[in-house]
């Protein structure tokens, strides 16, 4: 080991198999204890295999490759964490400014509004269309 990164990685690699160690230890004592050792372990195993045996050779893979997809989807996701802020900051931005002036920005779905019995209408419009249809029926 020449550097201090050498030996941190080192430390940290014997940390791991320290703990790993530790771990595999207190489940085998824990089970040494029960009236019937291993014998929960041992049946899950079983049902595993089992669903395994059910699913065939296609639903392994499938399975085999949405584990696979995982760590690209987490990357993807990661990517467009930095664009949706940017999105979120800007049309907050733009919506601050129009409210200086006056005026109101919607940038598209707001979760917290439903309308369940349909958007609120003008009352005036409301009103012309309640005449116009009492003018045509008193015709």
């Amino acid at each position: 080991m020449k550097t201090m990164f050498d030996f941190l990685t080192y430390i940290k690699g014997v940390e791991y198999l320290i703990a790993i160690s530790a771990i595999a230890l207190y489940v085998l004592f824990w089970e040494a204890l029960k009236p019937k050792p291993f014998k929960p372990m041992l049946e899950q195993g079983r049902d595993d295999l089992n669903h395994l045996k059910e699913m065939g050779y296609r639903g392994n893979l499938r399975t085999l490759g949405k584990v696979a997809a995982a760590p690209f989807i987490g990357l993807a996701y990661v990517v467009a964490l930095p664009f949706g802020f940017l999105y979120a900051l800007g049309s907050a931005g733009v919506n601050g400014l129009l409210n200086l002036i006056g005026k109101e920005a919607v940038f598209g779905w707001r979760p917290t509004e439903a309308y369940l019995s349909g958007k609120k209408k003008n009352v005036k419009k409301e009103e012309k269309e309640e005449s116009e249809t009492q003018k045509d029926e008193s015709k």
